[in-house]
């Protein structure tokens, strides 16, 4: 099960990685409301569907009324969010906002679920803050608009910090992932359409190339996969350890911005990158230690 844990999430970075390059092409032909409703709306159909298939019979009454609400937050309020602060700031200035998750979690599991919090956290928000900090510096200032997306950024981390706190909660449930999944993709649909009818331009033609609609289909399944796959391996995985892993989207998130959109990758930002990185890993490191110790110690030095 830890196995299949750890392949969920990892799959999970990897898909998520993808999408800062892939809504920022997109928003060049596709208008921020328009996209993050289409995003939701299909992946909301697409989960209700592997789910008839599975066997699964939507019941609102059995799911109840938590996942619905997770959806309002994570992807709904954060999706819209995140996009929003895209159309002010780099590809891989969004990626960061990733990089201190493992500390808020870890300080809120301590909290929440009594999960150990180690003083080795500390000293690793010093060297993940100090990373921040190096990356920022090396990082083009745009005025109010750098401001406004930076802002957006920090609203989304709030957000996320608060839905990972409840995924963790209704996954220890019985409640299937998958229904769990198609239940945040509606209540999120249902946000964003309120948010296109008040805010977006509804009479706006969708005039779209096929890359951009091969790239919004791609953004569809993005959305849909990761986060069962997410859902499920917050069942079996502590959700410190969950939020770690998901810092592996900095360096894949780096590489597919310089690929697909071009941006420079500084050495200033990437060592920047790295420190952010080393601060998140290093309160595990201990515990490492610990377990290759313990694997390979002589039972006879105990004699």
């Amino acid at each position: 099960m830890l196995i299949r844990a750890y392949t969920s999430i990892i799959a999970a970075c990897l898909l998520w990685s993808l999408n800062p390059a892939a809504n920022k092409l997109a928003l060049e032909e596709i208008a921020v409301p328009q996209l993050v409703f289409m995003r939701a709306v299909f992946a909301a159909f697409i989960l209700l569907l592997v789910s008839f298939f599975m066997g699964h019979r939507f019941r609102p009454k059995e799911i109840g009324w938590r996942p619905f609400l997770l959806g309002v937050l994570d992807p709904g309020l954060t999706s819209l969010l995140f996009v929003t602060s895209l159309t002010v700031l780099s590809a891989s200035n969004t990626v960061l906002i990733m990089a201190l998750m493992p500390f808020s979690q870890s300080v809120l599991g301590r909290v929440v679920f009594k999960e150990e919090l180690r003083s080795s956290v500390w000293l690793g928000s010093t060297l993940a803050f100090s990373g921040i900090v190096i990356y920022f510096s090396g990082e083009a200032f745009n005025g109010a608009d750098t401001v406004w997306g930076n802002s957006l950024l920090l609203a989304v981390f709030c957000l996320m910090a608060v839905s990972q706190l409840m995924t963790r909660k209704i996954m220890k449930t019985e409640i299937p992932a998958i229904q769990v999944t198609s239940s945040q993709m509606i209540s999120a649909s249902v946000v964003l359409f309120i948010y296109l009818i008040l805010f977006g331009d509804t009479e706006l033609p969708l005039q779209a190339s096929s890359g951009t609609m091969m790239t919004l289909l791609f953004l569809v399944f993005s959305m849909a996969i990761p986060f069962f796959l997410y859902n499920q391996a917050m069942r079996h995985l502590p959700i410190g350890t969950a939020s770690l892993l998901l810092v592996m989207i900095i360096p894949f998130g780096f590489l597919f911005a310089a690929i697909f959109l071009g941006e420079e990758i500084t050495l200033i930002k990437a060592i920047g990158a790295i420190l952010v990185m080393t601060g998140v890993a290093f309160p595990h490191f201990p515990q490492v230690r610990r377990k290759f110790i313990r694997t390979n110690e002589n039972p006879f030095d105990r004699e």
